[in-house]
């Protein structure tokens, strides 16, 4: 079945944001996060604002809501989706318990991270065909934290709750490294909801201690690295560009971090 928009109403402007009736405050606050972000994300990375919609998603319809895959709705929580045109930011009422208490500054993060998707996807300079998975996802989690911080004034992460209950994915192994790591981690098709929330975890300490020590310009001056017509990007690759961007010590600074 079709996502029933004829019984959604819109807000005037744009993004456009579908919102079940008794919603309005909910939706409203939604454009408003969305746009002061994709104004601050705008002038980061040199790019407009790119075409979506934002549908926010009343419980009844959610196994309706547009998504690109299965299982999407497994564990409700907002994502981006290129199943509309244009594509959308869907948000379910309620966040699923996983992602611990949903404090507005927690909700407008997760926002962040799909607007920050929305962005990446629509940035018109070619990419590497082939990359490791972390070479996406620190670039995501970084602008997310930064508008956070920015915007929200969080101080360090976002997630405390969660980092708490999961400290011992902080715990050090033999190696002097963490159990996974930032460059470590990958997806499998039998890999747990809570093994990839925990990889999220180190993802956004990652991005706190680069915006303790750093400009938010680094992200910019990394894209232009990446952002190029090359079949294969390795690992090792991705952390001499990042290591390049962060100036002298670079290199030496990721490697003393323990779950890099």
């Amino acid at each position: 079945m079709l996502f029933p928009y004829e019984r959604y109403k819109t807000l005037a402007g744009s993004p456009t944001v579908y919102y079940s009736a008794g919603e309005e405050a909910r939706a409203r606050w939604v454009f408003q996060t969305i746009e002061k972000a994709g104004q601050a994300l705008s002038q980061l990375l040199g790019q407009p604002m790119p075409e979506l919609q934002i549908v926010a998603v009343a419980p009844a319809d959610w196994s309706l809501a547009p998504r690109d895959e299965a299982g999407q709705d497994e564990y409700p929580h907002p994502y981006w989706t290129e199943a509309t045109t244009p594509p959308s930011i869907v948000i379910p009422a309620e966040v699923d318990l996983i992602f611990g208490e949903m404090t507005q500054e927690k909700l407008a993060y997760m926002l962040y991270h799909e607007l920050t998707l929305a962005f990446i996807e629509a940035d018109p300079r070619p990419g590497p065909e082939e990359y490791p998975l972390w070479a996406d996802e620190w670039q995501i989690k970084f602008a997310a934290l930064w508008l956070s911080q920015s915007l929200d004034h969080v101080q360090g992460v976002v997630n405390k709750d969660l980092h708490e209950q999961y400290a011992e994915i902080f715990e050090l192994e033999p190696d002097g490294k963490t159990p996974d790591t930032v460059r470590g981690f990958d997806w499998y098709e039998d890999t747990s909801p809570e093994a990839y929330l925990c990889y999220e975890l180190l993802l956004e300490q990652f991005a706190a201690d680069l915006l303790a020590a750093y400009s938010p310009e680094i992200l910019p001056h990394f894209l232009s690295l990446y952002r190029q017509e090359q079949a294969t990007l390795l690992s090792e690759d991705i952390t001499a560009m990042l290591a390049s961007v962060l100036g002298p010590g670079g290199e030496e600074w990721l490697e003393d971090r323990i779950y890099f």
